[in-house]
């Protein structure tokens, strides 16, 4: 993959919103969405996992979560925050590339007929972006090719339903002793807190090379992590959906390491059982990460939908 086959895009929202996006891939390959974490870049899903993602025929869009990288949260008294807020900027995002795609296919009567045809994509979400891609299908199955949720669970903010694990013992103790905030001002001591952190959410095996990658390549983009911008002025309230989740009709994978610390495996294996035709698939020993050893089961679950 080289620059040329990336295009970037800016993303206004109602609420003054500006969100960074880029496009990977041939114009007019079925489009894949790729929905990180919560506080997660686009850096989160690094450019060699894209590039097997285009190898499959895919038109691949990333783009920077609120608070990340060069998304931007708008003017004071106006930023909003929440699920609601994050499934339209999902859309927004897709809206986009479709745009893109539909001035490259030309202004005839080819090119309605090709932006038609690529109204729904695949979707790829990670930890909340699970939430997100599950009420995008939810609410919106006419935008939904395909599902492919990696650890995550079928309810949302908060406690876990009383059936589902909670966050495994040596988490909440790290939760309990926080660690000393970095220098904000300081890249390299930024960098380093980060894959701390990120060290408490892994499994069996920390990729530290992998987690500083992202975290370089997101802090260059973004110094001081937005952390002298202020929050956002409006909660969106989340409206329950796991019970809803029988009336998908989606071919969906969940994928799911054994070792996830923050929604212990229990979780993902509830969300599969409660999505029609849903296919399952443990990452041994992948904690709340996506390391490049766990790359494959996500291209694979994507090159076969069921």
């Amino acid at each position: 993959m080289t620059r040329s086959d990336v295009q970037r895009m800016r993303v206004s929202r109602s609420d003054g919103a500006e969100l960074a996006a880029e496009v990977i891939g041939e114009a007019g390959h079925p489009l894949l969405l790729l929905v990180a974490g919560a506080d997660c870049s686009m850096d989160w899903w690094r450019p060699e996992f894209c590039a097997e993602l285009v190898a499959l025929g895919l038109r691949v869009i990333r783009y920077d979560q609120r608070g990340t990288g060069e998304t931007t949260l708008g003017p004071r008294g106006t930023r909003r925050e929440g699920l609601p807020t994050a499934l339209g900027d999902a859309l927004a995002v897709l809206d986009a590339a479709q745009a893109i795609d539909a001035a490259a296919a030309g202004s005839g009567p080819a090119a309605g007929t090709a932006a038609d045809a690529r109204a729904d994509a695949h979707w790829v979400a990670f930890s909340a972006g699970g939430w997100v891609a599950q009420l995008a299908a939810l609410d919106h199955p006419d935008r939904v090719r395909s599902l492919t949720l990696i650890s995550t669970r079928p309810t949302g903010p908060g406690s876990a339903d009383p059936d589902l694990p909670a966050v495994a013992d040596r988490l909440a103790a790290t939760w309990a002793h926080p660690r000393p905030e970095p220098d904000w001002t300081d890249e390299a001591a930024v960098v380093d807190h980060l894959v701390d952190v990120d060290r408490d959410y892994a499994g069996d095996e920390f990729d530290e090379e992998h987690e500083r990658a992202i975290w370089t390549a997101t802090v260059r983009r973004s110094p001081g992590m937005h952390r002298d911008e202020g929050g956002a002025d409006v909660f969106d309230a989340t409206v329950r959906w796991r019970e809803r989740l029988g009336s998908l009709r989606v071919p969906t994978t969940v994928l799911h390491g054994t070792a996830d610390p923050l929604f212990p495996l229990g979780n993902g294996e509830a969300l599969a059982r409660e999505i029609p035709g849903a296919r399952f698939a443990w990452m041994p020993g992948v904690g709340h990460e996506l390391p490049p050893r766990a790359w494959r089961a996500v291209v694979d679950a994507v090159a076969s939908p069921r």
